[in-house]
Order: structure tokens, then C-alpha cells, then sequence
């Protein structure tokens, strides 16, 4: 009998935890979400059920105006944690804009512009094979990612670049 009342009230425990979890969850702004999801943040739910929940049953409209009004994919890029490239193909898929601006940045970058100013091959690589438009010029800077890179390789010769550069010539080109 108490082997039965001791696992009805573990098991109850657990319920009421997970359901607490999963309301957390789903009061959080997107941004808190997906810091979660990368396991940053501070934030004291396990990763696995914050990225769970965020790619499964979160990701909506507004949660795609709140991060397009703001940094837009360049937040989630920004992440340490290497799970920033799969959450932003989700987001991306689900309509974040792959050319949205950061707002947050006086310059007005691009996230393709941004990773040209971090010298980001591995993101450079992703955005240009996610869709990225080349094209686009910064409102900030006037040139395109090719343009800025080219410019920051010559000015700064310590930074090399030509590995971006050979990438952003070549979508250009195609």
C-alpha cells in the first residue's frame, strides 16, 4: 500500500512540474524561448523541452513580428550554441526573413552583412545557402555583403576574408 501511494504521489509530482514547464513555456517571449532552446540565458528549464517545445509548437505570427521588429535572424545567429542554425532554418521556414534588418543595430545591417562584420564563414556559408540575397545593399554601410567584405579585407589586412569573399563571389555569380 505505501509502495502505491509513494509512486501515485512521484508520478503526481512529475504531472504537476511538467505542466507548470510546459505554462512557463508558453508565456514566454519568443526571445526567452529561444535562449532556453540554446541552453543560454540562465533561464532553468532543461533545454531539450524549451527547443521541444519551440520547433514543435511554438514558432507562430506573432512570434515572427516580435523578432522581425527587432533583431530579426541576426538574435538567433548571434547564439553560442551550436542548435542556432536549426532553430533558424525552422524560423526561416516558418517565415522569419532571411534579409531582415537588425534594428537593434545603428547601421541597419543584414544578417548576411553582419556576418561579413564578424568574419563568420561557417554563418556566411549558411545564409548564402539558406537564400540570402547578395544583392541587398546596407542602409548603413551603401554596399553589398561582397562589397563589404572586399572593403574590410583591404582596411583591416590582420582579418582575413577571402574565404567569404570567394563564397559571396561566387553566389553572385550564380
Amino acid at each position: 500500500m505505501k509502495k502505491k501511494i509513494l509512486i501515485s504521489s512521484l508520478a503526481t509530482i512529475v504531472a504537476a512540474t511538467l505542466i507548470l514547464v510546459a505554462y512557463d513555456m508558453s508565456k514566454m517571449d519568443i526571445e526567452s524561448l529561444v535562449l532556453c532552446s540554446a541552453n543560454e540565458g540562465g533561464i532553468r528549464i532543461p533545454s531539450a523541452l524549451c527547443k521541444h517545445y519551440l520547433l514543435n509548437h511554438r514558432i507562430n505570427e506573432k512570434d515572427i513580428k516580435q523578432l522581425s521588429e527587432g533583431a530579426g535572424l541576426d538574435y538567433i545567429l548571434n547564439l553560442q550554441s551550436s542548435e542556432k542554425y536549426e532553430i533558424a532554418k525552422t524560423f526561416i521556414a516558418k517565415g522569419l526573413d532571411i534579409n531582415g534588418i537588425n534594428h537593434y543595430s545603428d547601421k541597419n545591417v543584414t544578417p548576411l552583412h553582419a556576418s561579413v562584420l564578424y568574419n563568420d564563414v561557417e554563418r556566411v556559408k549558411f545564409l548564402v545557402t539558406q537564400g540570402a540575397n547578395v544583392q541587398i545593399r546596407s542602409k548603413g554601410y551603401d554596399m553589398t555583403a561582397l562589397e563589404l567584405a572586399k572593403k574590410l579585407h583591404d582596411e583591416h589586412g590582420k582579418e582575413n576574408r577571402n574565404e567569404i569573399i570567394k563564397i559571396l563571389l561566387a553566389a553572385s555569380n550564380a
